[in-house]
């Protein structure tokens, strides 16, 4: 992948056009991507909180992890993976408001593909001040959002913005009750 994909992703959004034109295989990729994608950041956040801050806690402030409060392997894995499907419903149900075609598979498309980003630098996170990288990862991934649901969503340009925004707070929102109800889980 190239700087340019990054910053214009409309061939890798085309792509997954073709792809979805497959539902079962698509359906089956789309749900594995965003099973390692959720599992590779929970590994290294697990390695990150359990050794790399125990070994540099004395020389940069970091407090190693307590025993008993929560488990970070379980907390990155369940909020990685039921993020995209929050977003997916968040467009489902905007798509209504948007008076756009109801296409599930495509929803879920532009969720996990454009969460790559966030996968892929959540696998820096073995270091915690790595979360910079993944804040930068999420602004790219909203771009890559926005540009998914004008091509695969049919949201219309003039209305992406607004689309996009309203689904990303709505899942933020979502993840809040989520995170209550699962929290016994992790």
């Amino acid at each position: 992948m190239s700087f340019g994909t990054l910053i214009e992703p409309v061939a890798l959004w085309q792509r997954v056009a073709r792809e979805l034109a497959r539902p079962p295989r698509a359906l089956q990729r789309l749900a594995l991507i965003a099973l390692l994608g959720a599992f590779g950041p929970a590994c290294a956040v697990y390695a990150g909180a359990r050794w790399v801050s125990a070994w540099t806690d004395g020389d940069l402030g970091f407090l190693p992890m307590a025993e008993g409060r929560f488990d970070p392997f379980r907390a990155t894995f369940v909020a990685l993976l039921i993020a995209p499907a929050l977003l997916t419903a968040m467009y489902l149900m905007l798509g209504r408001l948007f008076r756009l075609p109801h296409r599930p598979l495509a929803a879920f498309a532009v969720a996990v593909v454009g969460t790559l980003p966030v996968y892929a630098a959540g696998l820096t996170l073995v270091f915690p001040p790595a979360i910079l990288v993944v804040v930068g990862a999420f602004m790219v991934s909203c771009f890559w959002w926005a540009v998914g649901a004008r091509t695969l969503l049919g949201v219309s340009p003039d209305e992406t913005a607004e689309f996009n925004a309203i689904s990303i707070v709505g899942t933020v929102v979502l993840m809040q009750f989520a995170g209550v109800l699962l929290s016994p889980l992790v």
